[in-house]
């Protein structure tokens, strides 16, 4: 593929923005991505094209922000810490998903990785509308690797995250973790297709829509918790995708 800097990258941010999912086998990825060669550009930072990400997902001591996902209430957030490997960068991140379907992301710099960013960084998320953020608390640990493209046009993004792995035990500092219901979700990458406004004329979304894919509602901290099978939290509305997933890794 050609490639793109992040200065082109960062010309389309996408904060604001409607997002289309999809769910697929790594077995299909190398086929997925000649068929998108010619409209698309790979993201490299000094000749690296795979990146390391690290989260780590804060929720209330009864799981609001997953709870309030599972039931579909819209104008939802969830706050994380993301970190990026290869730049030793962290941001304080909030996510909501609006009434219309939109995702806006806003997030702030930080130099703490551990729960103290959340009790330091207050005034940040209430000026954000994150009600009752002393209470917060990690609830899950996630890493992956992420590739990502922009199209030729430049006017939408494309992530794929690849060799997802979660610790939910709600314990341990952002490093380590602890050792209760650790587990990966295998072979299975997560697409997402990031644009200002829906449009099913792009590449991508017709690669997929001809391979029999449909855009595919998934969140990374909702369905780590729901496989944390011990967890005694609904989990009705993402059994779908949880019974693709336990298919696959096992």
């Amino acid at each position: 593929m050609s490639k793109h800097d992040l200065t082109q990258a960062n010309s389309v941010d996408l904060m604001d923005r409607v997002d289309s999912k999809f769910i697929f086998l790594a077995s299909e990825l190398h086929e997925i991505l000649n068929q998108c060669m010619e409209s698309y550009s790979l993201l490299e930072i000094m000749n690296e094209n795979l990146f390391e990400y690290k989260n780590t997902y804060f929720d209330s001591p009864k799981y609001h922000f997953y709870l309030t996902h599972h039931n579909k209430k819209l104008n939802r957030k969830k706050v994380r810490i993301r970190s990026y490997v290869s730049s030793e960068k962290h941001f304080l991140e909030i996510k909501q998903k609006t009434n219309k379907g939109r995702t806006i992301k806003v997030r702030e710099e930080i130099t703490e990785i551990n729960r103290n960013a959340v009790s330091h960084n207050r005034q940040f998320l209430r000026e954000e509308g994150v009600e009752n953020c002393e209470c917060l608390e990690p609830k899950q640990y996630c890493n992956y690797h992420r590739f990502s493209l922009m199209d030729n046009s430049s006017t939408e993004r494309l992530t794929f995250d690849l060799g997802t792995n979660y610790n939910c035990s709600g314990s341990g500092s952002y490093y380590t973790p602890g050792n209760n219901r650790n587990f990966s979700l295998g072979n299975i990458v997560i697409a997402e297709l990031k644009q200002s406004k829906l449009e099913r004329r792009s590449t991508f979304y017709k690669v997929m829509r001809e391979r029999g894919y449909r855009p595919n509602g998934f969140s990374k901290y909702c369905m780590g918790i729901a496989l944390s099978r011990d967890l005694a939290l609904k989990s009705n509305r993402f059994k779908r995708n949880m019974l693709k997933i336990q298919q696959e890794v096992q």
